[in-house]
């Protein structure tokens, strides 16, 4: 039988002080606002004395402490871990998805802060995911970065329009984005044709492993299904700054990577 290490003897504890509601919520609240026992009984509509049982079972772990001020603030310990809270949070709220949906490609990295997905909006179906896309792509007025899993002949009409308007243009593409074969024969061809002035530089990398829609305040992300393709109908989007901030880094990553774009690399159908 496998012997628990004590480091997860220590995790255990910690999860078994958060496994309360209660104790979850109060550590929340007094991260955003320091607070004394009477006005956290009112916030949780609990008694002082249940709030204050809750409390000492924080202080014993480390969580909080009581200051001379006789509000309830986090230690440094506490503020980290309320910090990781939206983690758990996140993948909670949407674990149907994920058990239908894989991130094994995107870097550890990012995986550890999923969380910032936490506060965005989450859009399910194909006409939905595809308006609020063009929305994103077509109200851009600076700068478009998007990771393209699957083009499609308005968002290259869209984007022809927006390089034009001096609308800086960053892509990404893949050896799996799908290229219809009919949107390189036109598209392409208005492509080749533009001036090399045009605000429009594309990169390509070995495999897409999220499709990325970032626009001057706003970002939308899209994860592979089971089978490892692209969802096309289920989208996160918003303006949440720790969210539009993990895209953005995202999207870097792959940018820094990145090598010479050859149409001819895409999976081409």
């Amino acid at each position: 039988m496998h012997e628990p290490l004590e480091g997860e003897i220590r995790a255990a504890e910690l999860f078994m002080e958060l496994a309360s509601e209660l104790r979850s919520s109060i550590l929340i609240s007094v991260s955003r606002n320091p607070a004394k026992l009477s006005y956290l009984a009112r916030e949780f509509d609990a008694t002082v004395q249940d709030i204050h049982r809750n409390v000492n079972r924080l202080m014993v772990a480390g969580l909080v402490k009581r200051r001379e001020d006789g509000k309830i603030h986090l230690t440094e310990y506490g503020r980290l871990v309320a910090k990781q809270i939206a983690y758990f949070t996140f993948l909670k709220k949407h674990e149907k998805f994920f058990e239908e949906h894989i991130l094994g490609g995107i870097p550890e990295k990012f995986l550890q802060r999923i969380g910032a997905l936490q506060k965005c909006e989450f859009v399910r179906s194909v006409a939905a995911v595809m308006e609020r896309l063009k929305k994103i792509e077509s109200g851009t007025k600076k700068q478009l970065r998007i990771m393209v899993s699957q083009a499609w002949a308005e968002e290259g009409r869209i984007i022809i329009e927006l390089s034009m308007h001096n609308v800086q243009v960053l892509s990404i593409v893949g050896r799996n984005t799908i290229m219809p074969k009919e949107i390189i024969d036109s598209i392409g061809r208005v492509i080749e044709k533009m001036p090399t002035s045009q605000k429009m530089q594309t990169k390509m990398v070995e495999k897409i492993d999220a499709a990325l829609y970032i626009s001057d305040e706003q970002a939308a992300v899209m994860f592979p299904d089971i089978r490892g393709e692209i969802d096309m109908g289920a989208i996160f989007i918003g303006s949440d700054p720790a969210f539009y901030e993990w895209c953005n880094d995202l999207f870097d990553y792959y940018w820094q990577r990145g090598g010479y774009f050859d149409v001819r690399k895409t999976t081409i159908v």
